[in-house]
């Protein structure tokens, strides 16, 4: 039997790939820039658990509708797999924006990047 992506809200195995986010951090354990689709970056400084050569996290959704993030995360020589809290919690907002929806979009769209902005910059420091 293949190995397949579960959902990991409810454990339905129709999921659909929606777009990546790659997360730029320094030293002071902050994030300050996430490039989403390799296209949009948002600029914006968040705490971040990792200090990284490279921070790479996939978006998914299943079709009952819930978003998950696979999460891959280098920190001092180890890559740390789904273990973000902040990648985490950037899930549970949108499956809170979205579980009213009617319509589901199983793709990427501009009302989604909006919606991870918003999220994003309401975990702002200074």
């Amino acid at each position: 039997m293949n190995n397949v992506l579960l959902c990991s809200v409810c454990k339905y195995d129709y999921t659909h790939f929606i777009g990546t986010i790659q997360v730029t951090d320094n030293d002071e354990y902050q994030a300050y820039e996430f490039m989403v689709n390799q296209k949009y970056p948002i600029t914006v400084k968040t705490k971040y658990e990792y200090r990284s050569q490279g921070n790479l996290h996939l978006l998914f959704r299943c079709e009952d509708g819930h978003f998950f993030i696979k999460s891959f995360d280098g920190h001092k020589g180890n890559v740390f797999i789904d273990d973000n809290q902040l990648m985490d919690e950037l899930a549970s907002y949108l499956n809170e924006v979205y579980k009213e929806e009617e319509k589901r979009s199983l793709s990427f769209d501009y009302g989604l990047l909006g919606n991870i902005e918003e999220f994003l910059f309401s975990k702002k420091i200074d």
